[in-house]
């Protein structure tokens, strides 16, 4: 996974987002927010760059001090690819299983 940090690379995440809305929404949503400052202390992951298959969005995990706090572990996910999103979940550590959480998408 790809934690996209640039002004740029969010903000064309962004409009990609726009044109498959309303699905998008909830990461939308996020990805705006990081984009405009990041208040919240959030990441925005993809599966690959520029062609993504998948965005993660999370509380970053040094900000994630209650591992059985759901409410404030939420995760929102928007994926084209279902594998893709499969191989996220089963194979890579963008998903704390440790911890309880909210996934939405």
């Amino acid at each position: 996974m790809l934690i996209l940090t640039c002004p740029g690379q969010l903000r064309q995440l962004e409009e990609a987002l726009r044109r498959s809305l309303p699905a998008t929404l909830p990461v939308l949503g996020t990805v705006m927010t990081v984009a405009r400052g990041n208040p919240f202390a959030h990441q925005v992951l993809v599966d690959s760059w520029p062609r993504f298959g998948v965005v993660l969005t999370r509380l970053r995990p040094e900000e994630n001090k209650d591992p059985q706090d759901f409410y404030t572990n939420q995760l929102t996910v928007y994926y084209r690819d279902e594998g893709a999103w499969r191989e996220l979940l089963g194979g890579t550590q963008a998903v704390d299983w440790t911890r309880a959480f909210q996934m939405h998408g």
